[in-house]
């Protein structure tokens, strides 16, 4: 019969632990985002070995605060079953996107190119992690897109 109210005590330590809310801390925001591929293969007439993929990274600002865009780590998903794999990588950007506002950024990836072959519009399957600075601290954002590769 003791070992009643000791689970009893427990399940409320529990349940007040588990209920604790963040008072003060606002939720991170959760910006739309969106990648195109400016240059890649097509535009480089589908060389063989060592290239640079730029993309242009949007990003939208659906707080009442800036977010600073600080870096984008990516990597193609492909199994060398597409036009090129990027090598996964990071690079450091530095674009702050104004409260309710939608901006830009544009960086250059280093990637492998397969050349002329059947695979050379196959679709690119990227992951890409962005980094953001806020006045609530620190968060990313992981996505996945398929990005097309059809030749001019």
């Amino acid at each position: 019969m003791k070992r009643l109210p000791f689970a009893l005590i427990l399940i409320l330590a529990v349940a007040c632990a588990s209920s604790n809310s963040q008072k003060g801390k606002t939720a991170k925001p959760d910006p739309p985002i969106e990648i195109e591929q400016l240059v890649g293969p097509a535009e480089l007439n589908y060389p063989y070995g060592p290239i640079e993929v730029q993309y242009q990274l949007m990003v939208q600002n659906p707080t009442p605060q800036p977010i600073t865009l600080t870096r984008v780590e990516v990597a193609t998903l492909n199994s060398q079953g597409a036009a090129y794999t990027l090598r996964r990588d990071f690079y450091n950007l530095k674009k702050t996107i104004a409260p309710n506002a939608t901006d830009s950024v544009t960086f250059w990836a280093k990637a492998f190119s397969y050349g002329r072959g059947i695979r050379d519009t196959e679709p690119i399957t990227l992951r890409a992690i962005v980094y953001f600075e806020w006045p609530g601290g620190n968060f990313q954002k992981i996505f996945i897109r398929e990005l097309p590769q059809y030749g001019q």
